[in-house]
């Protein structure tokens, strides 16, 4: 699937092998149930999200952070955290720069060339990006290795490893974190930003739309998932929890991460809101367990 020779024969080997079902993000059961690879099988997709255990990615007991904060503290917390990242990777100290955040491997399915225009869009808008990943391709490897020679400096840090306490850093401090994969079967990543207060900007697919709910344009599904309500123009019922764009050039990426900039720098005070309520949602095992429930109930009964 997408022309990934080893995504077909996981997904081939995944349809055939389970007896009764196999489980991937609702939208993403939906992006591959027409696709011939699975062909007979499509009946055994069935759609549950991935959560997060809240206890290892938590802001207010954690060893790695230099201040641990809440939902309530959160501007201060996620200030403290800045600072420290800052004078650890070198970055300048020096004015408001809103910080902009990967967290991801650099591959293809990640999109990786979007991951690269996020570093040139954060910086031109003046503000700070980090990136915390590597390839396994050598050759993507070096072309990220030549980014940072050319952008690393007081504006930008590249660190390619893997490094568990690391980010749990760059999720306090950034304020944006960016996930643009070209598809997705889940996705942590933009769920472990929401529990720290990083704002996520998307690509719509798969287990990406399932979470992320733009401000501007998902109210409605946003109330009906969360809440299980439509009446969504409640500001009550605002369960909106990001910036989303489904193309898959740089041109829709501009259009999610320029909205997100922009409101932060054009209403502080409504972002801080958007980071206290992302931050009190619940995006741990406690609602895919019931659903992980009800399926195996109902393979019992078939």
């Amino acid at each position: 699937i997408h022309n990934m020779n080893y995504g077909k024969a996981k997904l081939a080997e995944a349809a055939y092998y389970c007896q009764k079902f196999t489980t991937v993000s609702p939208t993403y059961a939906f992006e591959i149930g027409g696709n011939p690879v699975i062909g007979a099988h499509t009946h055994k997709f069935m759609g549950i999200r991935n959560g997060i255990d809240p206890d290892l990615w938590d802001p207010e007991n954690n060893q790695w952070l230099p201040m641990p904060y809440t939902a309530g503290t959160v501007v201060e917390g996620k200030a403290a955290a800045r600072k420290a990242l800052r004078e650890r990777l070198g970055l300048s100290g020096w004015g408001d720069k809103i910080m902009v955040g990967v967290v991801s491997r650099l591959t293809g399915q990640k999109g990786v060339h979007l991951i690269k225009h996020a570093a040139f869009r954060a910086t031109e808008r003046g503000g700070q990006f980090v990136l915390l990943g590597s390839a396994p391709d050598p050759k993507v490897q070096g072309e990220f290795n030549g980014l940072a020679a050319s952008m690393g400096g007081d504006n930008a840090a590249f660190c390619f490893t893997y490094d568990e306490p690391l980010s749990h850093m760059i999720y306090a401090a950034c304020d944006i974190i960016v996930v643009p994969s070209m598809f997705e079967p889940c996705g942590l990543t933009q769920m472990i930003a929401m529990r720290f207060g990083a704002v996520p900007v998307v690509r719509h697919t798969g287990g990406l739309k399932d979470t992320v709910f733009d401000v501007d344009f998902d109210k409605a599904r946003a109330a009906w998932d969360i809440y299980g309500s439509s009446d969504w123009q409640r500001d009550s019922l605002d369960a909106t929890n990001g910036f989303g764009f489904d193309g898959v050039d740089a041109g829709g990426l501009d259009y999610a991460l320029n909205r997100a900039i922009d409101a932060w720098y054009n209403d502080r005070k409504w972002f801080h809101a958007l980071q206290k309520r992302i931050m009190e949602q619940d995006w741990s095992w406690n609602r895919p367990a019931l659903d992980y429930i009800e399926l195996y109930h109902s393979a019992k009964k078939s």
